[in-house]
């Protein structure tokens, strides 16, 4: 509770929810755990776990979509959140950072997105975001929020919270 009480004075300091900001806002993080073993495994019970976590922790901060990758894991975290918070969700390949970034400038430039993506990736993202010096993201750590804001013209907020 004290992290969702946090996050919404967060969002509220940046001007969120406003009726005059039109604003995108992306909240990042990584798919929850996953199986040992495979080519593409999917969640554990605990990653499962996790997904619902997530979507009880966002269920009040505004997402509009989900975007998600096409790794098991990826998708059945973003299926998880959005089928509990009643949104769409789209896939793009694991690799296709290029094409992400198309998605959040063209499709969802004034939506709250929600991307679900990998340690791999992540920083690739964030930095594409504008975050100067984006986090590393160790292969087990599973509880980070990244928050990036527009503001203006200049260099968005980025807050890295993580999950209690």
């Amino acid at each position: 509770m004290k992290t969702i009480l946090l996050l919404t004075a967060i969002l509220a300091s940046l001007g969120w929810g406003s009726a005059a900001a039109a604003q995108e806002m992306v909240f990042v993080i990584r798919h929850a755990e996953k199986e040992a073993e495979g080519d593409d495994p999917p969640l554990t019970a605990a990653g499962r776990g996790r997904a619902e976590a997530w979507a009880d922790l966002l269920k009040t901060s505004g997402i509009d979509i989900v975007l998600h990758t096409d790794a098991a894991r990826s998708r059945e975290t973003g299926e998880i959140i959005a089928a509990s918070l009643d949104l769409e969700r789209t896939e793009v390949p694991m690799t296709d950072t290029a094409g992400l970034m198309d998605l959040l400038a063209f499709d969802h430039d004034e939506d709250t997105v929600l991307v679900i993506a990998h340690t791999e990736t992540i920083p690739g993202i964030l930095f594409q975001l504008g975050v100067e010096t984006p986090p590393d993201v160790k292969d087990d750590d599973f509880a980070n929020l990244f928050l990036v804001a527009p503001v203006g013209d200049g260099a968005p907020v980025f807050v890295a919270l993580l999950m209690p």
